[in-house]
């Protein structure tokens, strides 16, 4: 095929072995179905000694739930992709669960269901 895939890069730091899930339908007992570190390509070590963990997430509209350590604590977020967007959208939890459900499309709810704050990083939990 003469296309290179494409993808947006997510690093977590290492600590508290974080995950990237890809959310693929409702789930009665536990609310999604989840693919687990699909897209996780490996590991880098950082000039500081730390390690993050690396995810090439497809270029396509998807939703993930992403759970990391963040100044100690535990964090699942959910984060949003679309077509030809690089950036990965957090969004609320219900907003994930009404895509997952096929209730809204990600871009309605990224119109709705947007979180505030942007996406953590390892450079605020230096801060």
């Amino acid at each position: 095929m003469g296309s290179e895939a494409r993808y947006t890069e997510l690093r977590l730091p290492l600590r508290g072995l974080p995950y990237v899930a890809l959310l693929v339908a409702p789930c009665p007992r536990y609310t999604f179905v989840r693919a687990f570190d699909v897209f996780r390509v490996g590991a880098e070590r950082r000039e500081d000694g730390s390690v993050e963990v690396v995810h090439h997430l497809p270029d396509q509209d998807a939703v993930y739930e992403i759970d990391q350590s963040l100044n100690g604590r535990r964090l699942r977020w959910y984060a949003a992709t679309v077509l030809g967007d690089p950036v990965h959208h957090r969004i609320r939890r219900f907003g994930a669960k009404l895509v997952v459900q096929k209730r809204m499309s990600i871009r309605q709810v990224l119109k709705t269901f947007t979180e505030s704050h942007k996406v953590p990083s390892e450079q605020e939990d230096h801060a």
